[in-house]
């Protein structure tokens, strides 16, 4: 049973056998705590649901099934440390860090708001899934009194700190929207002194001095796509205008990078970009992370594509499978550790320190895609122009595309009614992990988690088949690659730094209103 990851993998809850065990196994395995496993030949991991775990060596292994782990061992120590011993368990402890890694089932309401101020764009991107138009179609932009009852809506929710994300289309062609949202919501967050952050997605092919100028002292912060070097970026995302969109994203990067190394407080605004990778991407990743490099960037996205919207339709031009991209994944990841082990760049890889905040820190990096219950409606929420709700921004292309399933309400409607949705509480029931018979027994299950609307994309269901998803093996195979690299002295004291810079945070949510004080209740 899998998904095409290599590995064997399996759960041992209490008495129960949930798959076979090595020869000299206890039949009774009284003193062991429930745990999953994941079997790579010479070690074995282990984890619990408290997001604790542990390396193996084969033999200590069959040892700690057959009871031969003793007290007074070392290994003993550890094993009760980290709750897998049934008799020896810290509750106090082991509630403490589950709490801290699933923070966000704590917190009421959607903390991500993303806001489509306009369905219009300057490019046609050959992976698109934003469900685009062409510019000169006006009816799709958000008019204002849509835009205030969408704002009024988001701080209508309940959750302390909110994070107000403006995509598109192509944001700047509705720039009046864009700054009214901004000035209306930081009015609203000081007066409800509630921790409001802005990020602008954009493809800078717009950007101007004034603008810029607007978003700085305003304290959104401001992210673009960037695939790589001119021919590879200009042949995913080609320009309406002519000439090359990678060349304006370049310029425009390299001069805020270069206002952020003037004033301090800039500092936290510099721009990060994302990139999708496509079959055109896949022999050139360190080309890709050498350009990343050259600008000066701190943190590189190996984003696979999603088959969702247009992009699927086009699948068999530009998609590929998935351990296709685990190929590309894995050769890129080592050539960053590389750089980084030799001292020539301490650029970090976004995935792994997504995955690392959880693995390592046992921490919630605040990343949407791997929660459960997944992050739609409960983390996120998707705003179209004319201020229909979707679960996510995933669902809203799905409705594009002429589906409206994702579709939860209106921003005239209630936050209560948004939340009792039958699709609402579909999404969140589909994407519980426990009731996933493959997820339950997965070493992997306390960091990962399902998307209901990749699966309903692909399967038709949005509870998923775990079997055969490229979700799920895509993300079992970057956990194999991390969990290798773990255990490889000079590569872990590469993860270390890296969780020790912490960027991971700030990146994903953006930085707070300069100079407003964030609430203890938010921070």
């Amino acid at each position: 049973m899998g998904s095409g990851a290599e590995g064997g993998k399996g759960r041992f809850l209490g008495l129960s056998r949930l798959t076979s065990l090595p020869s000299g196994a206890r039949t009774d395995p009284a003193g062991l705590g429930f745990f999953g496993f994941r079997d790579f030949g010479d070690w074995v991991l282990i984890t619990n649901d408290y997001g604790r775990w542990q390396m193996l060596e084969k033999n200590d292994f069959e040892r700690f099934l057959a009871g031969g782990v003793k007290p007074g061992e070392v290994l003993h120590e550890e094993l009760s440390g980290r709750g897998f011993i049934r008799d020896r368990m810290d509750f106090g402890d082991l509630a403490a860090s589950y709490v801290r890694q699933n923070s966000f089932r704590f917190i009421p309401g959607p903390s991500l708001h993303m806001v489509v101020v306009t369905l219009r764009c300057n490019q046609k991107c050959r992976y698109c899934h934003s469900s685009v138009v062409d510019p000169s179609r006006t009816d799709t932009d958000m008019d204002l009194e849509t835009a205030r009852k969408t704002v009024d809506f988001i701080f209508a929710t309940p959750n302390p700190s909110l994070c107000i994300e403006f995509q598109g289309g192509e944001p700047l062609l509705n720039w009046p929207i864009v700054k009214f949202i901004v000035e209306y919501a930081q009015a609203k967050a000081k007066a409800q002194k509630r921790r409001l952050l802005l990020a602008l997605v954009n493809n800078f092919t717009l950007m101007t001095d004034d603008k810029l100028q607007f978003l700085i002292d305003h304290g959104v912060s401001i992210c673009t796509s960037l695939d790589g070097p001119a021919d590879l970026h200009d042949a995913n995302r080609p320009f309406l205008g002519g000439g090359s969109a990678q060349t304006k994203v370049v310029s425009w990067v390299k001069r805020i990078m270069a206002l952020a190394q003037t004033d301090d407080i800039r500092k936290p605004y510099m721009p990060s970009a994302l990139m999708t990778t496509t079959r055109l991407s896949l022999a050139r990743g360190p080309e890709i992370v050498d350009l990343y490099r050259d600008l000066g960037m701190e943190q590189i996205f190996l984003r696979p594509l999603s088959p969702i919207g247009y992009a699927k339709r086009v699948w068999g031009e530009i998609g590929y499978d998935y351990a296709d991209f685990l190929r590309f994944y894995e050769e890129t990841l080592d050539y960053i550790l590389e750089l980084n082990v030799s001292g020539r760049s301490g650029i970090m890889e976004r995935n792994a320190l997504i995955l690392l905040t959880k693995i390592v820190k046992g921490e919630d990096p605040g990343f949407m895609d791997l929660r459960w219950p997944a992050g739609t409606v409960l983390g996120c929420l998707a705003y179209n122009y004319d201020g229909r709700i979707f679960v996510s921004d995933e669902g809203r292309m799905v409705d594009h595309q002429g589906d409206p399933i994702f579709n939860v309400g209106t921003v005239t409607d209630s936050w209560q009614d948004v939340l009792d949705h039958p699709t609402s509480r579909a999404c969140v029931a589909a994407s519980n992990l426990e009731t996933q018979p493959m997820c339950a027994q997965c070493a992997y299950k306390p960091w990962c988690g399902a998307e209901p609307v990749f699966h309903y994309e692909m399967q038709r269901s949005i509870a998923g088949q775990m079997p055969t998803s490229p979700w799920c093996g895509t993300h079992m195979g970057i956990f194999d690659i991390l969990l290798k690299r773990l255990r490889e002295p000079k590569t872990r004291a590469v993860f270390d730094g890296w969780l020790e810079r912490d960027l991971c945070q700030w990146q994903e949510n953006g930085p707070t209103i300069p100079g407003q004080p964030v609430t203890e209740a938010a921070s």
